[in-house]
């Protein structure tokens, strides 16, 4: 009997979960914190069944999203992508099945440490929330999977952005023309990927950072000496 399911294909193709790409009390922080130069990068629905306390041995897979340490090393790691962590159940009691976070761990230039005879390191955090609240936490930030142990299904949907030069989750690329034209602004429209071309300016986020005053503007490339 499967306890962990996560569905990926097929999440942008369903409309009732349209408002959530550019959810208006969570992607202008995205924004804030990456830049107007982003899209949806990765969907997922993830539901966790209850687990036997006494059958369930501990077990971690703690690590960094997107992938970029096996390249580049732990040293130096850049900010490039934040998930935004929907919860659609209760995580109120202890160990239900919300993803487990070392805190403090993006800047963490090393390996993750953890004790001898232990599966967690001495900074990870459970974190206590309640249906309808969003979780934020960027691809630098050490993340396990976590059992449940509650007496019901444990539900998330995860909604990850990115800057727009990264290669997307392979269920949104490339864009689904459907989903496309039944974006709701234009917003909707460069996060689903409507700006295929990198090069293209993302200008529906532009025009929004600079209504709200946060655009960073454009990046200086030389410099009088």
């Amino acid at each position: 009997d499967q306890v962990y399911l996560q569905l990926r294909q097929g999440v942008v193709q369903e409309p009732a979960l349209d408002p959530l790409v550019a959810h208006a009390k969570t992607v202008p922080l995205v924004v804030q914190l990456l830049s107007p130069n982003i899209h949806l990068h990765s969907a997922s629905i993830i539901y966790k069944k209850p687990q036997d306390p006494a059958t369930t041995a501990p077990d971690r897979g703690w690590h960094r999203d997107i992938g970029i340490a096996e390249d580049l090393g732990h040293q130096g790691l850049p900010r490039i992508g934040i998930k935004v962590c929907y919860c659609l159940t209760d995580f109120s009691a202890p160990v239900s099945g919300m993803t487990l976070l070392a805190i403090g761990s993006h800047i963490n230039g090393t390996p993750l440490g953890i004790r001898a005879g232990e599966v967690d390191p001495p900074e990870a955090t459970e974190i206590r929330v309640r249906a309808g609240d969003a979780v934020f936490f960027e691809n630098r930030v050490f993340h396990s999977a976590a059992p449940n142990l509650s007496d019901r299904v444990s539900k998330v949907i995860i909604y990850g952005y990115a800057y727009r030069w990264m290669k997307t989750d392979q269920y949104l690329d490339p864009p689904d023309p459907p989903v496309l034209q039944r974006a709701g602004s234009d917003i909707d429209f460069q996060l689903l990927g409507g700006y295929y071309n990198v090069d293209e300016s993302p200008q529906a986020l532009i025009d929004w950072a600079q209504e709200h005053g946060v655009n960073p503007g454009p990046v200086q490339w030389t410099a009088e000496i």
